[in-house]
């Protein structure tokens, strides 16, 4: 009695539902949903696997338009099959699907479907309707973004550079130009997935080798399924890409007499200074991925070889034989090109939080006078060092390293929270750091040479950057970015010097060493190399000075 009853549910199901073009589904999904209908359609992709990507690809052809729908299921189907399937229609995290299906019929076998042409920018009108259809891309691409391709086999791609908004347009004067240019970089960028849902998925199912994948390398061959999560576009591929390096030059800068680095380590931590105590409460996890550490970031610092290097990220645990910055500085003596760094000892106040910024310098070079301050405030967490030096026993300087707050939104209140115009969150606090500095130099360096330099966590038209340069300080242009977000590029760490100094400044340089590469190769990882390619997160800084 039962079996009759189900049977007769599924016949009387299937008779009232709704014979429709998948066309028509896609154009106005919202009147279908939760609505059991029926299509016609071609296979044009078999994925019978566990997971969010089980089922199968269904594509319709007629003659001047085609559309596409994934079809949750474990029905046996076969590429090239034309079915009538009859089942509903459900939005799954934004993407239009068929789930529950209530019957299949095989109509036909060894079809073959169209490929449709996705072209960047695109609207959101046609991209929306090649939801679920085998498409190419006939547009040349670069990568923007790899961070989630060995974890995911992800990548993002987009038809120009991905800029970070306030690295061009002021936050208060110029927000519709914001909007404008998010827009634009939206529509002209999408990302690329493999076929598998598997986290570090092997090799094998992956589409491009892990060495192509540098931000700005030419992408060709992009043809998968149009698929949607959430407010995401992406691209399953059913082919290898055809990838094309970019021609970078990583000594490009020039030579002055004097040259100084401004250089985010990347949280360089030693342990106990003994080979023991890994993991530290950042970096490094293991003595051996410490050595790896090191071996980067003098390979890195040996490019430029510069005379003083403007640290920031190294821990804060003091300047004795057994501390971080004492044991790179020995390092550094025997793996570059110098021999006679020192560290710029200090006052000893570096604030509380578990990493600082510092100095080294070479001796033979420059000449400090009295020794280093680190400026304590409230406002800072990790207070701003000043160093003096003499150069050539003709030319005196101030050299100021700073690390300011954090985009990161945890523990954000009041004014510290994102305020969603391009900011993020901790503007506020980064804001009353740069005021806080300019009080400091009015007060303290009244009348010497100032080059202010490190990691503001602030692109050059936010808030903070326009508040140092309001006073005694003028922002020097760096060529190239220093810092990649989810594909977006842009300077966090700048240059700033008082007018009395700006005239010995020759040039700056951001070395593109390390935020165009993927992150799997730092040294965090096993199969990281010694080379100078992701020493850190950020490109540092050659300034070349007279």
């Amino acid at each position: 009695m039962n079996k009759i009853a189900l049977l007769f549910g599924v016949l009387l199901l299937c008779s009232c539902s709704k014979n429709l073009n998948i066309s028509t589904i896609q154009n106005d999904e919202k009147s279908f949903e939760n609505t059991y209908i029926t299509v016609t359609g071609i296979v044009s992709g078999d994925f019978q696997e566990k997971g969010e990507l089980a089922g199968f690809f269904l594509q319709e052809d007629a003659l001047f338009s085609s559309s596409g729908i994934f079809v949750h299921s474990k029905r046996k189907v076969n590429l090239g099959d034309e079915i009538s399937i009859t089942a509903k229609v459900i939005e799954y995290k934004n993407e239009t699907r068929l789930d529950s299906v209530m019957s299949l019929e095989i109509l036909s076998q060894d079809n073959t479907v169209n490929t449709q042409t996705l072209s960047f920018p695109f609207s959101e009108k046609s991209i929306e309707k090649l939801e679920g259809c085998l498409v190419e891309v006939d547009n040349e691409m670069l990568v923007s973004d790899s961070y989630s391709f060995d974890k995911y086999g992800q990548i993002l791609i987009s038809l120009n550079p991905l800029v970070q908004a306030t690295e061009i347009y002021d936050a208060q004067n110029e927000a519709s130009e914001i909007i404008k240019l998010n827009s634009i970089q939206t529509a002209s960028s999408i990302r690329l997935d493999d076929l598998s849902n598997s986290r570090f998925p092997k090799d094998s199912s992956l589409y491009i080798a892990r060495d192509k994948l540098v931000i700005g390398a030419k992408i060709n061959n992009i043809k998968g399924y149009l698929t949607q999560k959430k407010e995401t576009y992406s691209i399953r591929l059913v082919n290898e890409l055809i990838a094309e390096l970019p021609q970078t030059k990583i000594d490009s800068y020039e030579s002055g007499k004097l040259t100084v680095m401004s250089f985010n380590l990347h949280n360089l931590f030693n342990g106990d200074g003994l080979g023991e105590g890994f993991p530290t409460p950042r970096g490094a996890k293991t003595h051996e991925l410490y050595r790896i550490q090191l071996k980067k970031l003098a390979s890195a610092i040996s490019l430029s070889n510069p005379a003083i290097i403007a640290i920031m990220e190294i821990e804060n645990d003091g300047e004795d034989s057994l501390s971080t910055i004492s044991q790179l500085c020995s390092y550094l003596n025997t793996h570059t090109q110098r021999s006679t760094y020192e560290i710029a000892f200090s006052n000893g106040k570096a604030a509380n939080d578990v990493i600082k910024t510092a100095i080294l310098y070479d001796s033979e070079v420059v000449n400090t006078i009295d020794l280093a301050s680190y400026q304590s405030a409230k406002i800072y967490s990790r207070s701003p060092l000043f160093q003096k030096f003499s150069f050539q026993d003709s030319l005196e300087f101030v050299l100021s390293v700073n690390h300011f707050k954090s985009k990161s939104p945890r523990g954000a209140k009041g004014d510290n929270v994102d305020m969603m115009d391009g900011q993020a969150a901790y503007n506020a606090k980064r804001v009353l750091q740069a005021e806080t500095f300019n009080t400091i130099i009015d007060s303290l360096y009244p009348n010497e040479n100032l080059i202010v330099v490190g990691d503001f966590n602030a692109y050059s038209m936010e808030d903070p950057i326009q508040e140092l340069a309001s006073s005694r300080l003028d922002k020097v242009s760096t060529s190239n970015y220093s810092y990649v977000y989810m594909g977006m590029q842009g300077c966090l760490d700048h240059v700033f010097v008082t007018d009395t100094f700006s005239k010995y400044i020759r040039s700056v340089n951001s070395i593109n060493i390390n935020a165009a590469y993927p992150n799997w190769i730092d040294y965090r990882f096993e199969n990281s190399d010694s080379s100078c390619l992701r020493s850190s997160d950020h490109n540092p800084l050659v300034i070349e000075v007279y």
